[in-house]
């Protein structure tokens, strides 16, 4: 009602006038309190002989109000004017006509401008209360003539929603899709999760083995499986055939998730075969590794080795060692390889260039990208851009803040409950990586039932991050932190009452370590040896026995190291493969044999 100049007028007549007044209701979530009635009741006041006055305006009894659904919304309120409309033939002089609202008593009131053609300006006015709580909305309508003015209110409640519980995730893995009748595969739920607004104890995770034994059922969140949980989460097929592995999440709400199914291959148990990957390079070794592991482009289906189809590609440099150790375990979780490149170069090597768009098509999928620019260049990760990928590097400012990038972002290992601790420093001969190696694949598949991230010390030290980062996982009750090798095991222990919350595997040399990382395996059918006084082989051999879950042994170049061929003596009632990676000048003639000879295995055939 405030004086202003008075606009030119067009003469109108009123004719309706409709107001109704909501609470927003917009997003996901359950209506709150009053939504059912929400549907708003216009109403026109009439004069006392029942017909419509022309040259007042009039308001509606403000309708009943429902409070919003979502978390950002349920606050805010909205009055809509449509409809309202002002005779300004009616308006006196040096007046403009007005519609105010008070959104709450003793509140501000808010003036709305009333347009040339006697309409509101803007006809839905919102307002956001800072608390849930019931208030008085009044609206009034006033041209300026005091027997006309009109105000009515309303009390509307603003309650917080009841959040809506989100559908349970299920991520379920199955390795490996083939086996020899009496072999093992092994069901990973990493991924998996249920809202926790429900009842997590109350979830139920069911996996049907499809050979007519009884069905796994697990209660309880997937993403917090306990030792007796992962347990059951391996199977034995007897007998050779297709089975078709279904597996169902489903929370306290009975909301179930999609199921993930799989078909898995058990051939007749045959003779044991003994393989060698050697390529002419590092290079050629992991492409070699790659095919053997992973299917042509989207021809999964039809594969007749049974390959299957890679979803990522893990790419670190192959001039150095640090970056790639923690990869493994990332390699397993994305489904796909390990590549190495050049990453000193501008492109990527023309031969791994070929295999990743061999194996991976450009529609979500991710190339993972290890270390910063100096150890993959920024025209590499252009490159991959530029061919479709969607390429992530995962970098921190040294190897230690790589790892650490690793096993924290999101995108890779999402900082899973179980951290693995091996030596990362360069050591010497620039040889710091052996036990890290043996560390990849048991990350992978055994430690945290197979959902655990590989990080880094400097030789018996720890940088102020990844010691905290490795503190964080020390809990009473909970062996959540292993530590592979003399110097790791070491420098968890500097960390302050460490002892007894971890668990270590601390051999007198790096192979008895690798052995005693092997020994932790249950029954596998499939297991891996390399060199332990190189790294490249080992990588991207390691990243195959992750997929397949089998361990990485180590031997000396010249000859089979005495740990190494007593824990394949000790596996190989179960072992229908083992798989030796690299060249003779890696893995010699010597040594190749002896692994051959303790699996009665006359001939070694080609990877």
């Amino acid at each position: 009602m405030g004086n202003q100049n008075k606009p030119s007028l067009t003469r109108k007549r009123l004719s309706t006038l409709a107001v109704t007044t909501t609470l927003a209701a917009v997003g996901v979530g359950v209506i709150g309190t009053g939504a059912a009635n929400a549907a708003t009741n216009s109403g026109i006041a009439h004069s006392q002989d029942g017909t419509t006055p022309a040259t007042s305006p009039h308001t509606a009894m403000i309708a009943s109000a429902s409070s919003g659904t979502t978390a950002d919304d349920y606050l805010k309120a909205t009055v809509d004017l449509t409809g309202t409309q002002f005779d300004l033939t009616k308006v006196p002089a040096g007046n403009m006509p007005t519609a105010t609202i008070t959104w709450k008593d003793g509140g501000t009131p808010q003036t709305v401008a009333i347009g040339m053609d006697g309409k509101p300006v803007t006809p839905l006015q919102h307002f956001t209360y800072d608390k849930v709580g019931s208030y008085n909305i009044t609206l009034t309508l006033d041209d300026g003539v005091a027997a006309d003015a009109t105000s009515t209110t309303k009390k509307i409640d603003i309650v917080a929603p009841t959040p809506v519980a989100k559908a349970p995730v299920l991520a379920a893995t199955v390795t490996p899709k083939t086996v020899t009748a009496g072999g093992a595969v092994t069901v990973s739920l990493t991924g998996s999760s249920v809202d926790m607004s429900t009842d997590a104890t109350k979830a139920v995770t069911t996996i049907s083995w499809g050979d007519k034994t009884a069905d796994t059922v697990l209660t309880g969140d997937p993403a917090k499986l306990t030792a007796a949980d992962i347990a059951k989460l391996t199977h034995t097929y007897a007998t050779a055939a297709t089975y078709h592995l279904t597996v169902d999440l489903v929370d306290s709400n009975k909301v179930k998730a999609t199921q993930v199914a799989y078909d898995v291959v058990v051939s007749a148990k045959g003779a044991v075969v003994v393989n060698r990957a050697a390529g002419s390079d590092r290079y050629a070794t992991g492409l070699i590794i790659s095919q053997h592991a992973w299917a042509d482009n989207s021809k999964a289906a039809t594969d007749t080795a049974h390959r299957q189809q890679a979803k990522a590609v893990v790419l670190a440099t192959g001039n150095a060692f640090p970056d790639a150790l923690a990869g493994v375990p990332l390699a397993k979780k994305a489904q796909g390889p390990l590549l190495l490149t050049d990453g000193m170069a501008t492109t990527t090597n023309p031969d791994v260039l070929k295999e990743i768009q061999r194996i991976l098509p450009t529609k979500d999928t991710t190339i993972f990208v290890l270390g910063g620019e100096k150890a993959i260049s920024a025209g590499i990760k252009a490159e991959l851009e530029a061919k479709g990928y969607t390429v992530v590097r995962l970098a921190g400012a040294d190897r230690f803040g790589t790892a650490l990038a690793i096993a924290q972002d999101p995108r890779a290992m999402n900082n899973p409950t179980h951290v693995i601790l091996a030596r990362g420093d360069e050591g010497t001969n620039h040889n710091g990586f052996a036990d890290a190696l043996a560390a990849g694949p048991y990350a992978a598949n055994v430690f945290g039932g197979g959902n655990s991230a590989v990080v880094l010390s400097n030789n018996t030290m720890l940088d102020p991050a990844t010691k905290a980062y490795v503190q964080s996982k020390l809990h009473v009750g909970d062996q959540n932190v292993a530590a592979i090798g003399g110097q790791a095991v070491t420098a968890v222990n500097s960390i302050p009452g460490a002892d007894g919350l971890f668990v270590g595997a601390k051999g007198a040399t790096r192979y008895e370590t690798a052995a005693m990382v092997a020994s932790r395996f249950t029954k596998p059918g499939t297991v891996g040896v390399a060199t332990g006084l190189k790294f490249a082989d080992a990588l991207t051999g390691g990243a195959y026995m992750a997929s397949v879950g089998g361990p990485l042994l180590l031997t000396d170049p010249s000859a089979l190291s005495d740990f190494t061929s007593a824990e394949l003596s000790m596996l190989k009632a179960n072992v229908q493969e083992a798989d030796i990676f690299g060249g003779t000048a890696a893995v010699s003639d010597d040594a190749g044999n002896a692994v051959a000879k303790l699996l009665n295995v006359a001939t070694i055939g080609k990877f």
